[in-house]
């Protein structure tokens, strides 16, 4: 927009000048000031392009011919300051200086007065000026946008790298605090664990040394201690219980499972995992119907790939193992309507998928499906307690 400004100013002297010297806007003046306004939109189009350059070569060359287009010689060095000025191509550094040509032989044979041709000079030369000030001025524009831009994608760079270190940390403190857990459970299970049983023992014997020594209150006493002992054992193994089940890594012990045949070298698993956690309970049936899903397809089809997908829902969860070898128990016939059941002669990895999924209160299902072999497992997620039953628990003191 400033460029247009300066050009229509430009082009507003010229004809001023024009009307001093002649008295008139003559035709040639009009048809000098439009080939200069071709030429300012050519400019501002092309920039400095080949055809920006082409045209103010013509302009310049026609200057030279026609003295009343003297007037408009502004707008063509101007525009001839815009032009690259490292390029070397020979067109470019003849347009970029050519309108000197006609600023020094058109005055000669134009017959213009010496105000006239002195105010057009300083003209023509106040308009490459500020065509060089303007070409300036863009490039520095488009260096700031290019350093901006380099800015932005740095910073972007940087908040991507912080967002996976981020995770990362995340990842290594997660991973930390289920190894230190399990670490609690497994020195309270061998240490305090077998110190209470030890316990447990010793009280049992004593309990009948003085039964049979006739210190029936000896007895109750020793009773009452390995009741109290017994009780602190069980708090302990359920304590023991809940830190090994919070130790425990959905995702890890699914891809655990999910890549244990992977030495091999038979199969091409997939996984696609959409549970980020669950209950260990959970955790280790998936992980069972995974490897053995993956055992009995090694072990009793030809399939090369394996496609294991968990999804979470919001009232159960789900996996699905499917390969793509048919199984060669089953012939063509009968591969489209057999279900493997509990109940059927299949094997103990079938039936164990089975009873690990009715035990959580799912169900599972593995047969034909596909030109292959699927096993499809339900498990539903736990139904939360009523509000009120909650509130009538702690008021009976259940908790």
């Amino acid at each position: 927009m400033r460029r247009l400004l300066f050009q229509a100013v430009f082009l507003a002297a010229g004809m001023i000048v024009g009307v001093y010297a002649s008295g008139d806007v003559g035709p040639g003046l009009v048809c000098g000031s439009l080939v200069a306004v071709c030429c300012a939109a050519v400019g501002e189009y092309a920039g400095g392009s080949c055809l920006t350059a082409a045209m103010l070569v013509i302009f310049d060359c026609m200057t030279c011919l026609v003295p009343s287009w003297y007037l408009m010689l502004p707008i063509a060095a101007f525009n001839a300051a815009s032009l690259p000025e490292a390029d070397g191509r020979p067109l470019f550094v003849t347009s970029r200086w050519l309108w000197l040509v006609p600023m020094v032989v058109s005055p000669l044979c134009s017959g213009f007065t010496a105000m006239v041709v002195a105010m057009t000079a300083l003209l023509t030369i106040l308009g490459f000026a500020v065509g060089l000030l303007c070409a300036r001025e863009a490039r520095l524009a488009g260096e700031v946008r290019r350093l901006q831009d380099s800015r932005r994608d740095q910073i972007r760079r940087l908040r991507s790298r912080l967002a996976e270190n981020d995770e990362d940390r995340a990842l290594a403190v997660r991973a930390a605090t289920l190894a230190e857990r399990t670490r609690i459970a497994r020195e309270i299970h061998d240490n305090v664990g077998h110190m209470l049983t030890r316990a447990i023992m010793q009280t049992e014997a004593a309990q009948v040394v003085a039964q049979v020594s006739g210190q029936e209150q000896s007895a109750r006493q020793f009773a009452e201690i390995h009741d109290t002992v017994g009780e602190a054992m069980t708090l302990v193994r359920k304590a023991v219980h809940d830190l090994k089940d919070e130790g425990t890594d959905f995702a890890s012990q699914i891809a655990a499972a999910a890549h244990s045949m992977d030495d091999t070298g038979e199969l091409q698993v997939r996984l696609d995992n959409g549970i980020e956690s669950a209950p260990a309970a959970v955790a280790r049936c998936f992980a069972t119907a995974i490897r053995e899903a993956l055992n009995n397809t090694i072990s009793h089809s030809q399939a090369r790939n394996v496609s294991i997908v968990l999804r979470d829902f919001p009232a159960l969860w789900q996996l699905c193992v499917q390969d793509d070898g048919a199984n060669r128990t089953f012939t063509a016939e009968t591969a489209a309507t057999r279900i493997i059941r509990p109940g059927d002669s299949t094997g103990i990895g079938i039936s164990d998928i089975e009873e690990r999924a009715r035990a959580l209160g799912g169900s599972s299902v593995c047969g034909p499906y596909h030109e292959g072999w699927r096993v499809f497992v339900s498990i539903p997620r736990p139904t939360p307690k009523p509000a009120k039953e909650e509130n009538a628990r702690v008021r009976k003191g259940e908790r």
